[in-house]
Order: C-alpha cells, then structure tokens, then sequence
C-alpha cells in the first residue's frame, strides 16, 4: 500500500509543477491513478479514493445504481473482500480532459457466495485545481466466462 501512496504523491507533484502537460503525459498520469484506483478500493482505503474522486462524481455502479461520491465511498467501506483487476484500458486526453475505457474483473463474495463478474468502464477525469479527479464512472456488465 506504501507503493500507491508514493506513487500518488509523486503523480501529484508532477501536475503542480509540469510547464505543460502532453497527451502522452496526461494519459499515463490517468492509467497509473485507474491503477491506484482499483488498489485503493481493493483494501478498502476511503482515504485514498477521496482524493481521487471529484465532489461532484457522478458514478454508475455496474448494478446500475447511480451513486454520489460519499455513497460510492460508503459502498466501498460496507462490502466485503474483493479483488479489483484492470485487464485492459485506453486512455484518451481532449483538452483538459481524460476519457479512460477499459474491462475488469471483479472477484468477491456476496451474501455468503462467490461472484466473478466482467465490466467494461468509461471514467471521465479532468483537471481540477491542478490535479487529476475522476468526475464520472460508469460501468456496465460484460457476460461471464464459464
């Protein structure tokens, strides 16, 4: 967990002080944050999430359920042990914005019985008071391999 720590704080640094931010620049910023991302709610580290999350997220959880940045919070902290994997994702800058889409794995049990399921995510983040945030999520579920 030290690593993601490091590694955020780096990535923050990096957008004070960077004279101009490339595509190329904004784009690998955005996949290492989807990477911390998934870690932080793997362990369930609200801390971390906070500041990657926008006040204003609007989240479309893979339920279908549309969810504020505090109930995706709550949500994470409620649920029980999951793991988390980006299988792949592109990322794309416009401006001051970063469209990511990708697939993950989620893996976890619920109500006492294991769950795999598949998603494929579009997140949104932009640049806000010179740092990265996710401002939108959305997954929608993808049919599981048998």
């Amino acid at each position: 967990m030290k690593r993601w720590k490091w590694l955020a704080a780096l990535l923050w640094l990096a957008t004070l002080y960077a004279p101009a931010q490339t595509s190329v620049d904004a784009e690998s910023k955005v996949r290492a944050l989807e990477r911390l991302w998934a870690e932080a709610a793997q362990f369930r580290d609200l801390k971390a999430l906070e500041s990657l999350f926008d006040k204003s997220l609007i989240y479309v959880h893979i339920d279908g359920r549309l969810m504020t940045k505090e109930q995706v919070l709550a949500d994470t902290a409620s649920v029980g042990a999951v793991e988390i994997v980006v299988e792949s994702s592109t990322a794309r800058a416009q401006g001051n914005a970063v469209i990511v889409v990708g697939v993950l794995r989620l893996k976890g049990i619920e109500n006492g019985k294991p769950y795999l399921r598949h998603g494929r995510f579009v997140d949104t983040w932009l640049y806000k008071d010179g740092s990265l945030v996710c401002v939108a999520s959305m997954t929608t579920p993808m049919q599981n391999e048998k």
